[in-house]
């Protein structure tokens, strides 16, 4: 990937031209005890990159594809990862684009640029590490979800590869470290500051196919979503995918 980025302190690097997926690569490593703390594992392309729930990720040559391992020693709240890496990205793309740029976080584990995806997180587990791996359209977006996709080459930002994996890398460490330090409150009410859609009409889609209609109203100190049920009751989801009407 040219030069390589500047890496936060204890931080290494292992780098591919190629990968069926960086999550995948980081969890082997931690398999075979050769992943800890701050391992990042970074590809050119991925041949089988994947989302939640095993969606395909289409991984195009010239976006950025990578994983960071982390400890989390209590892995009831590794899903709040998703929310500091929000943040981190967020962060990093403002420095870039500016305080006006039209980017937002959808929950759980999605970036917006002008209402369209721009990146995605996902979270796995293994021992007492979690994975954080993290797409961003750089100068492609997927031609699966061309009209639901961006990249920042779109707005045109073109921007060096690995600069801006050193600045995401040090901008997640920032924030997990705060995460740690402070609790998720903190990560929480900035995370809202940014969120996409709060006190819009929703789909929640389950994990079992089921839905239900309600008022997305924020999240809970947990990272849960909360529903604002047409009955006016509050219902709070740990897991589903959502959908906006617009």
């Amino acid at each position: 990937m040219g030069d390589l980025p500047s890496l936060p302190k204890g931080s290494t690097l292992h780098s591919y031209e190629c990968l069926d997926s960086t999550n995948s690569e980081a969890l082997r490593l931690i398999a075979s005890g050769d992943a800890g703390e701050g391992t990042v594992v970074v590809a050119e392309r991925q041949t089988t990159g994947r989302g939640r729930r095993s969606a395909v990720w289409e991984s195009p040559t010239g976006n950025l594809y990578f994983s960071i391992v982390t400890k989390v020693p209590n892995q009831r709240i590794a899903g709040q990862l998703a929310y500091v890496a929000s943040l981190a990205i967020c962060e990093v793309v403002v420095r870039h684009t500016g305080p006006n740029a039209a980017i937002s976080c959808k929950w759980p584990n999605d970036l917006l640029l002008k209402g369209k995806k721009l990146s995605g997180i996902l979270i796995e587990a293994l021992n007492e590490f979690s994975v954080v791996g993290v797409g961003l359209n750089l100068s492609n977006t997927p031609s699966a979800v061309a009209e639901k996709a961006i990249s920042l080459a779109d707005v045109d930002l073109l921007l060096d590869r690995s600069n801006i994996l050193s600045d995401l890398l040090h901008s997640f460490d920032h924030w997990v470290n705060s995460w740690r330090t402070n609790g998720f409150l903190v990560i929480k009410d900035r995370w809202l500051a940014v969120a996409h859609g709060i006190g819009d009409p929703i789909v929640a889609r389950f994990p079992d196919g089921t839905e239900e209609q309600g008022v997305f109203q924020g999240i809970d100190g947990a990272g849960a979503l909360v529903l604002e049920r047409v009955d006016g009751s509050v219902r709070m989801i740990a897991a589903a995918e959502i959908f906006f009407s617009d």
